[in-house]
């Protein structure tokens, strides 16, 4: 009986995307069916519920980002932006995401698919505010939280020098973060806990003048909790003295300010942006149906299948992760939901997708878990919880997002450490 290599008849698998979906999906795929190729100028997944704990310090940021290729070995990655696609000829337009390359590598090139899933996540979005690219800071990458720990530890220093008068050392450390979301609440307790506790005693000639304020265009923080958690939060924030400014305008950015349309100018010294989503340019410029109220997210059917511009679902082309919604659900851009669509869609293609023998996608909503600080947090879902139970849920979830067995080990020996030696950014 002659030789048969299955492997070559593969189907060519392209995903565009290395976030929660695109990284998930990668590593559900049957190698034995499926060549897959993973294109995107990111070559790491980052754990972005972890990221603002790694930006004050609990954990290492080996901890919180896996390089694509680490993930699945079977899986082709190529260092590129997706420029375009032509549905027609199933082929990707991709540029290589180099500031300089040699003469001889042609500055564009093609792919071509079988299955294209689209997963290109989403950028930070400044809603036109002057300023805010220039000199605000985000939370979305591994590299956004290194970025903010030298700047917290840099402010601090700054402020540590002999001659500043008290109003220049309080300006110097108001840490204002815009957006009342789980990511800006969550930044603002990790930063909370790190100026009461280890900074406290590495700066205690300064710690008095260390404040943080939470600015937030809605009426009230975490809007997608109940109304009784989001008193909750709003009590503890005070216990803890984080100011909450609600309805605040922001109407500019500076290296040294906010400008609010209620308040005028506020000093501050560091401003964490962490509001709002905006799609990618691919997203944009890709010719199919989108959402017409709020981002313009693709819009697939039940079976994660994207919709052309007519409405009909485009042959072999998936959609999924914050870029993407099912058209009519409006679900939340979580990583939740991501993962959940990378799993149910990775099952249905190992399965040979059918439509006639495959269920549709169906999101099931867990528990939302929210830190306030000080081993405080509340938990919407499932009924609400609040105080030490809902922080051992957070603490629980930040084990579990990660995906190795020495990320899982490193966050328990961090979580020890911290209790034992204090944080990698203020050892005793």
């Amino acid at each position: 009986m002659p030789y048969v290599n299955k492997q070559a008849n593969r189907k060519r698998v392209i995903i565009v995307g290395t976030g929660w979906a695109g990284s998930t999906l990668a590593g559900n795929l049957d190698d034995k069916k499926f060549k897959v190729t993973v294109v995107s100028p990111e070559d790491t997944t980052p754990y972005t519920p972890l990221l603002a704990s790694a930006a004050c310090g609990l954990y290492d940021f080996s901890i919180v980002e896996t390089p694509i290729r680490h993930q699945n070995r079977d899986v082709r990655y190529i260092k590129a932006r997706v420029e375009d696609v032509d549905f027609s000829a199933k082929t990707c337009k991709c540029v290589p995401a180099f500031d300089k390359l040699p003469e001889t590598v042609a500055s564009h090139f093609s792919l071509s698919y079988d299955h294209l899933v689209l997963a290109p996540g989403c950028t930070n979005n400044t809603f036109g505010t002057p300023g805010v690219a220039e000199n605000a800071m985000f939370v979305r990458t591994a590299r956004d939280a290194k970025a903010i720990q030298a700047r917290i530890q840099d402010s601090f220093e700054r402020a540590s020098i002999p001659g500043l008068s008290g109003q220049e050392i309080r300006d110097i450390l108001h840490f204002v973060i815009v957006g009342a979301g789980p990511t800006g609440v969550e930044i603002s307790s990790e930063l909370s806990d790190l100026f009461s506790h280890d900074y406290a005693r590495l700066y205690p000639h300064i710690k008095k003048y260390a404040r943080i304020s939470i600015h937030d265009i809605a009426p009230n923080v975490l809007g997608g909790f109940d109304q009784q958690l989001q008193d909750y939060a709003m009590n503890s924030f005070d216990k803890r003295d984080v100011e909450v400014v609600t309805g605040s305008h922001i109407e500019k950015v500076d290296d040294k300010a906010i400008y609010t349309k209620e308040l005028g100018r506020i000093p501050c010294g560091m401003v964490i942006w962490s509001t709002g989503n905006k799609v990618t340019s691919l997203a944009e410029r890709l010719h199919c149906k989108k959402a017409e109220k709020g981002m313009p997210r693709l819009l697939t059917d039940n079976f994660l299948r994207l919709k052309g511009e007519n409405g009909q679902v485009l042959p072999d082309v998936f959609a999924l992760g914050d870029a993407a919604d099912i058209e009519g659900s409006s679900l939340p851009t979580t990583a939740e939901v991501a993962c959940q669509k990378a799993n149910w869609l990775g099952a249905a293609l190992n399965k040979d997708f059918d439509e006639s023998t495959v269920n549709q996608f169906e999101y099931k909503q867990k528990a939302i878990v929210a830190y306030l600080g000080h081993s405080d947090g509340v938990i919407a879902g499932k009924g609400d919880y609040t105080g030490a139970e809902a922080w051992v849920a957070w603490r629980s979830k930040n084990f579990l997002w990660t995906r190795t067995w020495r990320q899982r080990v490193s966050v328990i020996v961090s979580w020890i450490l911290d209790r034992l030696s204090g944080r990698t950014i203020a050892p005793k």
